[in-house]
């Protein structure tokens, strides 16, 4: 009997996740810390936990996207933050999971006719693996948007520059005599 109590604690815990540490998520064709060229909105494919050996996971847990957007709005000097979050489960047999419909926007503005500056914006995507209350390590890149235009510095035009006369630099000046001011003679009368 003591054998069987102690055989339902064991199961129940690695049930829960309290016996083994949950597997981080891998991205297909991307390793951690890297950075992504994408057009918003974007998804994502994991690779199988199944594929990972020695993989953690369970079909009820949850895999969760997270959309970090960094920015200054014109004219403001503030730095501001949103985020936004998609969860998947994984499936029961491969462990497999893919997240789609991965954008930001700005928050609401309370200044009118303020655009975001998109020069000073930085995106960060976290994954990670959620259940019973713990998480597993994070897997994360940073984020490039192919889909914006940022505006850029005119680039210097290379070749001869073309004095004018009027504009050139008198390579030997003659000095200018100071100005004299006449005083005028008070006449007693």
């Amino acid at each position: 009997m003591k054998k069987f109590i102690l055989y339902i604690v064991l199961i129940n815990l690695s049930y829960l996740g309290f016996a083994q540490e949950l597997t981080p998520p891998q991205v297909k064709d991307y390793v951690s810390g890297s950075t992504i060229q994408v057009s918003f909105p974007f998804g994502i494919k994991g690779v199988p936990f199944s594929q990972m050996p020695g993989s953690t996971w369970y079909p009820n847990s949850s895999i969760v996207a997270e959309l970090l957007m960094t920015y200054y709005m014109e004219g403001d000097a503030t730095k501001y933050t949103t985020k936004t979050f998609k969860f998947v489960n994984p499936s029961e047999k491969a462990g497999s999971w893919t997240i789609t419909g991965l954008a930001v926007a700005p928050s609401l503005y309370s200044k009118p006719g303020k655009g975001m500056v998109y020069e000073k914006t930085s995106y960060l995507l976290s994954v990670y693996q959620s259940f019973g209350g713990k998480h597993s390590a994070m897997w994360y890149a940073n984020i490039n948007r192919s889909d914006v235009q940022i505006r850029k510095i005119p680039e210097e035009k290379l070749g001869l520059v073309v004095v004018h006369p009027k504009d050139k630099v008198i390579l030997n000046p003659q000095p200018i005599p100071p100005r004299t001011i006449k005083k005028k003679r008070l006449v007693n009368p």
